[in-house]
This record gives structure tokens, C-alpha cells and sequence, in this order.
């Protein structure tokens, strides 16, 4: 159960070049990839707020928001999504990421700590687009986009963060959980193993 407010944010606004359409409209298991993400936070979550530049989001019943600073990639989306947000914490999550489920973004959101961000190690590899992000960094967040530090994993190193260990032994766990689909062939070969 919740207990305290914070807001998902869902990460819909990027290019899907490699894709080469709407990654968060892409249908994986007969569900978008848009929905299988709000699947998972609808438990977890008090608002669900879509970050998009284009109209493809609107009829979700969700607010969307385009870009307040274009061109920068993902931080955009996170630096709109935080502007926008009611909530102090905020638990964003890409659109590309179709296999999380709400055990995982429970167990994130009640890892979370007293950090900046709160985020995800999975295999090895941290995962800054699924995780938790206070809205006091947002001033900071657009100093840093204003200086052309764009690249996420860098920018994490100027907060204080906390990372949220995703281990075999949750319940919730599957090897796919964070797995990005970012091309045709990726998909294809996740709906093969899916079928």
C-alpha cells in the first residue's frame, strides 16, 4: 500500500529512432508498451503524469506535458515531469522498459531512502529511467541541461543518490524486468520468447 504521495511519470517523449515509431505505443503481449507501465504504477502511485511531444497520449485519461526544454533527451523529460509534479517524490519510468511490474516500482519507492534519487541496480547495471526523483532537484537539474550535461549517468554523479538492490530472491524478480526494447529486432525477439 501507498504511503505516502508520490506521482509516476511516465517518459513518452523521445524519438524511437531506432525503433522507427512510437515505442510507447508498440503492443507487446497484446498490450502498448504505455500501458504495461501504467499496469505497474497504478498501485504504487497517488498521480500519473505523461511526459510526450506529440498527441499519441492524449485519450489515456492522463495529463500530458511536452518538453519545456526541447532536444535534450531523457533529462527533459525528467526535468518536465518534475516541474509538473505535485508530489516531492516522483518515480519516472521510461516507456521503453514494457517488463517492469508494480512489485518492482513498490520495492523501489519503499527502498527509497532520504536520496535525491533513489536508484534501481539490476544485473550490474543502475537504471536511471525507473526510478525515483525528488522534486527539490529540479532547479539543479536545469543548470545542469542549461550546461549541455546531458548524459544521465553523469548527472547522477551531482546528487546524492541511493541505489535500490533488485536481487534474485524478490518475488517480484524476472531477468527481463528492466530490459529496454529499442529496435524492431529487439521486439521481435522478446515476442518470440514471450509467445
Amino acid at each position: 500500500m501507498m504511503e505516502k504521495k508520490i506521482t509516476g511519470i511516465v517518459l513518452a517523449g523521445g524519438k524511437s529512432s531506432r525503433m522507427g515509431s512510437d515505442k510507447g505505443m508498440i503492443k507487446l503481449n497484446g498490450k502498448k508498451f504505455i500501458e504495461h507501465i501504467i499496469e505497474a504504477l497504478i498501485p504504487n502511485v497517488s498521480d500519473i503524469i505523461i511526459i510526450a511531444n506529440n498527441d499519441n497520449y492524449n485519450n489515456l485519461g492522463y495529463k500530458v506535458y511536452e518538453d519545456i526544454i526541447k532536444e535534450c533527451g531523457p533529462l527533459g523529460g525528467i526535468y518536465t515531469g518534475l516541474m509538473n509534479s505535485r508530489t516531492e517524490s516522483n518515480i519516472i519510468v521510461s516507456c521503453d522498459i514494457p517488463f517492469i511490474n508494480s512489485g518492482l516500482i513498490r520495492h523501489i519507492i519503499k527502498n527509497m531512502g532520504r536520496a535525491d534519487i533513489s536508484v534501481p541496480v539490476f544485473e550490474g547495471n543502475t537504471e536511471p529511467l525507473c526510478a525515483v526523483y525528488t522534486k527539490g532537484i529540479a532547479s539543479k537539474l536545469h543548470d545542469l541541461i542549461i550546461h549541455n550535461e546531458l548524459k544521465i549517468h553523469n548527472v547522477l554523479k551531482h546528487f546524492i543518490t541511493t541505489q535500490v538492490h533488485i536481487t534474485k530472491t524478490l518475488d517480484f524478480y524476472n531477468n527481463r524486468l528492466l530490459m529496454n526494447i529499442n529496435t524492431p529486432e529487439e521486439l521481435k525477439d522478446q515476442k518470440e520468447v514471450s509467445l
